[in-house]
């Protein structure tokens, strides 16, 4: 319970609620919160024999050790737990990146606590939605902020997009993606628990799907399909494991809803006749949507080398004989992606795509 402050708003980050609370001095010493806001981002290090802080470079929402401290030594006397905003996602949006927001949730936030604050569901990689309002994020036109994103953000006033049949069955086939997730409730797994190792699989195959582009690799597969957001393409060559790491931190929420149902089709998350109507749709809308996991699988990636062939076989090689099988038709299409090596294609290769059940293949870790 907070004593002599206005408690922190459902969902809402460590440093907005430093910062609603200090601009709007709802708190009878509103000054400690400025002055924590203050030592949160100059990050101070301590020097020899000095009480300074001694944080550098760090995340002001999500790094626990620097939220303890600053409540120790600013606000002990609210009576706030440190707890009550942590990251419930280990995919995070790095903290200069998080741009993405619910402009109704923003406008109901004035009506109710009389000053917008910025949601923990808005920084994690997987949340395209907002649940409360069924509706895709925004992306902040100004760019991203720090501690007052919340404020630049409400003065946007974004306007909702025109809908149609496409989008509609879009958003509802992503929540229900999204849903399953965050473990939210009303919704049917389908047979497929909400494990760890099922989490993993998820949060690979997602990632991969938005990889980064560059001048000399593909980008992700979900960035292809939606046109209205391809990214911008880095000049210099990266790594595979990098490009992943990229791609899902500066994803828009539009890639994010393709890289959902995507992802939801290859774990069979979404019924086949939910499948069949929405490439329908896609393709009224003119989107060339992929109607089988196969398929998904061959576009996912085209291998530059034979290297990053066993780089995405290595990334995948902790992911249970099970859920391997599940996907099976997923991973013969990035098998069947092999012929992309051309010069690098062997014998071995072949005998596996005629195998009948190449993605076996992908049950034994690579010697790379």
């Amino acid at each position: 319970m907070v004593k002599n402050a206005k408690r922190p708003a459902q969902d809402e980050t460590f440093s907005s609620w430093l910062y609603r609370v200090g601009i709007t001095r709802s708190a009878s010493d509103y000054n400690a919160f400025i002055m924590a806001l203050k030592a949160m981002i100059t990050r101070k290090r301590r020097a020899p024999g000095s009480d300074q802080l001694p944080w550098e470079s760090t995340d002001i929402d999500y790094d626990m050790d620097l939220i303890r401290e600053v409540i120790g030594r600013y606000l002990s006397s609210s009576g706030v737990k440190q707890d009550c905003f942590a990251s419930t996602s280990s995919l995070v949006v790095p903290h200069t990146m998080r741009n993405h927001y619910c402009p109704a949730c923003l406008r109901e936030d004035i009506t109710a606590i009389e000053f917008p604050c910025w949601r923990k569901a808005w920084t994690y990689c997987m949340t395209a939605y907002c649940y409360q309002h069924k509706r895709l994020l925004v992306t902040m036109r100004s760019g991203p902020s720090t501690y007052d994103r919340a404020w630049q953000a409400f003065k946007e006033e974004a306007s909702d997009s025109p809908s149609n049949a496409f989008r509609m069955m879009r958003d509802r086939l992503a929540i229900r993606v999204q849903r399953w997730y965050f473990r939210q409730p009303s919704f049917n797994t389908l047979g497929l628990d909400n494990t760890q190792s099922t989490k993993a699989l998820f949060d690979l195959t997602y990632s991969l799907l938005l990889k980064q582009r560059t001048r000399f690799e593909g980008g992700g597969y979900a960035c292809a399909l939606a046109r209205e957001n391809r990214g911008q393409v880095i000049p210099k060559s990266m790594p595979l494991t990098e490009r992943i790491q990229t791609g899902v931190s500066i994803s828009s929420p539009l890639q994010r809803s393709y890289a959902l149902i995507l992802t939801g089709m290859i774990l069979g998350l979404i019924l086949p006749s939910q499948i069949t109507r929405f490439v329908g749709l896609a393709k009224q809308s003119g989107v060339p949507w992929p109607s089988t996991p196969f398929v998904i699988g061959k576009m996912a990636i085209l291998y530059s080398n034979r290297e990053e062939y066993l780089e995405l076989r290595k990334l995948y090689s902790a992911t249970p004989p099970d859920l391997i099988a599940r996907c099976a038709e997923f991973f013969r299409g990035l098998e069947h992606a092999v012929y992309s090596l051309r010069d690098e294609y062997s014998s071995q290769d072949r005998l596996w795509l005629e195998s009948g059940a190449p993605h076996q293949r992908w049950l034994v870790f690579p010697d790379l």
